[in-house]
C-alpha cells in the first residue's frame, strides 16, 4: 500500500502513491480559478482613439435617455457596473460610473443586468451572486429616472416600492 522511497541523507520516509496525483490536479484547478477569476490585463502600448465607435464594450446594449433639452444621456451596463455619458456637442462620449454593485468579502459573479427605456423612466437592475452559490443575489439593486439625475432605488427583490436614493 505505502512505497518507501530512499534519500540521498540515507532518510526514509513514506509517501501515498495517490498524494503527488491529488496536489497536481488541485493546483491545475486553484491556477484555473484564479486565471478564470481575473481580467486579462490590458496593453499599455495602444494608443487611446477619440472616435465615437471606441467607447467601452458592454455586457448589455446602450440605452439613450432623451432630456427635456433634447440631449440624450447614453447608460450602459459592464460587468454589473452602469456607467453613464453625456453627449456634448459632437465631442467624443465619455463614460463615468453610475453605479456598481455593494462590496462583498468573497468572489461574485454577475448573473443579472437589465437596462431598458420604457417610455417614462430608464429602468437598471444589477444582480451578483458568489461563486459557487446558488440563487440571487448577494448583492441586488433595482434603480429607475426620468432624468438621469433623481434616482429612485429597489433595494432587494422583495421590495415593490421605489425609494428615493439620497
Amino acid at each position: 500500500m505505502y512505497r518507501y522511497i530512499q534519500v540521498a541523507s540515507d532518510s526514509t520516509f513514506s509517501t501515498h502513491p495517490w498524494k503527488t496525483i491529488k496536489v497536481l490536479i488541485t493546483s491545475i484547478g486553484m491556477a484555473a480559478a484564479v486565471t478564470a477569476c481575473s481580467e486579462p490585463a490590458s496593453p499599455t502600448n495602444q494608443t487611446p482613439d477619440s472616435s465615437r465607435s471606441a467607447g467601452p464594450v458592454f455586457t448589455t446594449p446602450t440605452v439613450e435617455l432623451p432630456l427635456a433639452t433634447g440631449e440624450p444621456v447614453l447608460f450602459g451596463i459592464k460587468s454589473c457596473k452602469v456607467y453613464i455619458s453625456a453627449s456634448s456637442g459632437g465631442a467624443p462620449e465619455t463614460w463615468t460610473l453610475l453605479f456598481e454593485p455593494a462590496p462583498y468579502p468573497l468572489p461574485q459573479q454577475c448573473i443579472r443586468e437589465r437596462l431598458e427605456f420604457d417610455g417614462e423612466f430608464i429602468q437598471i437592475e444589477i444582480g451578483t451572486q458568489a461563486l459557487g452559490a446558488g440563487g440571487c443575489c448577494t448583492s441586488y439593486a433595482a434603480y429607475r429616472s426620468r432624468d438621469g439625475e433623481n434616482w429612485e432605488v429597489r433595494p432587494a427583490t422583495s421590495i415593490t416600492e421605489w425609494q428615493v436614493l439620497e
